[in-house]
């Protein structure tokens, strides 16, 4: 791969920049939070975006996937719910959130790469599942990263974040696993994964390495949800990339949470002395309205500010974050 796709066209490695790569510009998480998971305020977003960039930021990825993009848009974008929806018959995201997000990129000067595929079972419609095969949801996921999201003019750029949820991985994920990883095979695209509290990233890279997925284009997410650094040390191992990406757990209402920073640091550090630095991703999955900085969450820069000055009060080499947030990103997109 020589570029990757953004919202606003392709990207060489070199302009990359620093980047963030689990994140979400608009997403709509009602079915599971239904209080506080939709961000659809363009407004808001907006002056979060700026934040990232005044901060240094350049790149973010934005993993919401087709189910997280049902009337996933700026309220009143559209009046057509055709528009507003998952798209029925390939499961891409809803034309509004990839075009809203396009136009949200192009406002704020920040890159922004879009992923493709799906989440996890209680967001998944079974019947859609059933009426397509596994090669066939992959045939979908191709075209919306070779040809374009329907309706968009706009591709996607990897795969993800495709998802578990349980401790274990149910019969309709591993489908979608599998479509995700076939999908890959054929384009080389990296896949990202949501594989939280329970270690089931490793079944899933079992799943991915079976359809016979490099290991090394493949990123782990939600890594640092699991309270064992040994888990993160078997991945790395087994040749994935590991993605500690919850960060939105380290600052709540304004307040550091400092056993969580604190375990994510340690963490961090047995995983650089035992000489993974060159595979570790950070990032904090903004998907909720309270994690926006300005109301009290971590934003999209808390990992440059109050997570960066604490890491290097712990001993992280600062070029070593800074490698994290510049060149291993690079890396796992670019198969580098």
């Amino acid at each position: 791969m020589d570029s990757v796709q953004s919202v606003t066209g392709p990207l060489a490695p070199a302009q990359l920049g620093v980047t963030l790569p689990h994140e979400h510009v608009y997403i709509n998480m009602t079915t599971t939070t239904p209080q506080d998971g939709y961000l659809n305020v363009a407004a808001e977003m907006e002056a979060e975006l700026r934040l990232f960039s005044a901060a240094g930021g350049s790149t973010l990825i934005d993993m919401t996937n087709g189910e997280l993009s049902d009337y996933a848009a700026p309220i009143g974008w559209s009046d057509d719910v055709r528009v507003m929806q998952q798209n029925p018959d390939t499961g891409s995201r809803s034309i509004a959130n990839v075009l809203a997000t396009k136009a949200m990129a192009e406002a704020t000067g920040v890159q922004v790469i879009l992923g493709t595929g799906h989440y996890y079972d209680t967001y998944l419609d079974h019947r859609w599942f059933d009426r397509n095969s596994t090669n066939k949801i992959a045939e979908f996921l191709i075209a919306d990263l070779l040809d374009e999201i329907p309706g968009t003019g706009v591709r996607a750029g990897i795969i993800g974040e495709i998802a578990s949820d349980l401790s274990h991985i149910t019969a309709i994920e591993e489908r979608s696993f599998r479509a995700a990883a076939r999908a890959s095979r054929e384009t080389g695209i990296m896949v990202s994964t949501h594989a939280a509290t329970f270690p089931t990233g490793l079944a899933q890279l079992e799943i991915m390495v079976e359809e016979g997925v490099d290991p090394s284009r493949v990123v782990i997410g939600h890594a640092d949800t699991v309270k064992s650094v040994d888990y993160s040390l078997e991945l790395l191992r087994k040749g994935a990339f590991v993605e500690f990406d919850c960060l939105m757990t380290c600052r709540i209402g304004g307040t550091l949470v400092m056993h969580q920073i604190e375990r994510r640091i340690a963490y961090l550090k047995t995983l650089i002395e035992a000489g993974y630095a060159e595979k570790l991703l950070l990032s904090q999955d903004v998907c909720q309205r309270s994690h926006l900085r300005a109301l009290g969450g971590p934003g999209y820069t808390f990992l440059f500010e109050d997570f960066a000055a604490i890491a290097l009060e712990r001993g992280i080499d600062p070029e070593v974050l800074r490698s994290i947030h510049v060149d291993n990103p690079r890396r796992a997109i670019f198969g580098e």
